[in-house]
């Protein structure tokens, strides 16, 4: 089940890039959260235990209270006609040291590899750096994953750590990269900023 597109202008989204904008999860977008849970890969990328789907909505209940202090929970949205195709958890925001964690996926198997999730990645950092005045954003991605740490490169983090046996992958151990941009990192890079691409 997915919900109708609303008709507002996409265009003029405050969080966005070329092709996706952000914007707060919604009680109504947990049922398409979930469906892409019961995708494996998904599942396993994001190193989410089954859950049903009121363990889910009780959980987005206890977050709440968090969203915009330790917390954003976002929906990723195409421009063109406001689909969801992800989401993106903005966590362990530290406003004293100027930090925080990420975690991305892209819903379902067709929507993966098409620029979905770096143009939301670089909109996520616009908001960190931009906006929260962070000085540093940091992911944890399996080393296994060479295609999402070419992409975080890409979009300007840099390898800082590798955490050994970090957690379990189908009864295998497996290492955890962990990769961070900084605020100069995000000041070098030439590109558009998110508030820039607002017609």
């Amino acid at each position: 089940m997915t919900p109708a597109p609303d008709t507002q202008d996409h265009r003029r989204q405050a969080i966005r890039g070329a092709l996706v904008y952000l914007r707060p999860m919604e009680p109504d977008d947990l049922p398409v959260a979930h469906e892409w849970y019961q995708d494996g890969e998904f599942r396993l990328l994001s190193g989410e235990i089954p859950r049903s789907l009121a363990q889910r909505r009780a959980r987005y209940d206890e977050s709440l209270a968090e969203h915009g202090k330790s917390w954003f929970g976002f929906v990723i949205c195409r421009l063109e006609d406001g689909r969801m195709v992800g989401r993106l958890d903005l966590f362990e925001i530290n406003r004293i040291d100027g930090s925080a964690q990420f975690g991305i996926g892209i819903g379902r198997p067709e929507d993966r590899r098409r620029g979905y999730g770096s143009d939301a990645v670089n909109a996520l950092v616009d908001f960190c750096f931009g906006e929260l005045r962070l000085e540093r954003v940091w992911l944890l991605t399996d080393a296994d994953n060479v295609a999402a740490q070419a992409t975080y490169r890409r979009c300007g983090f840099m390898e800082e750590a590798r955490q050994r046996r970090a957690y379990v992958d189908r009864g295998r151990m497996l290492d955890d990269v962990r990769m961070s941009m900084l605020r100069e990192d995000w000041d070098a890079l030439p590109r558009k900023r998110s508030w820039e691409w607002v017609e």
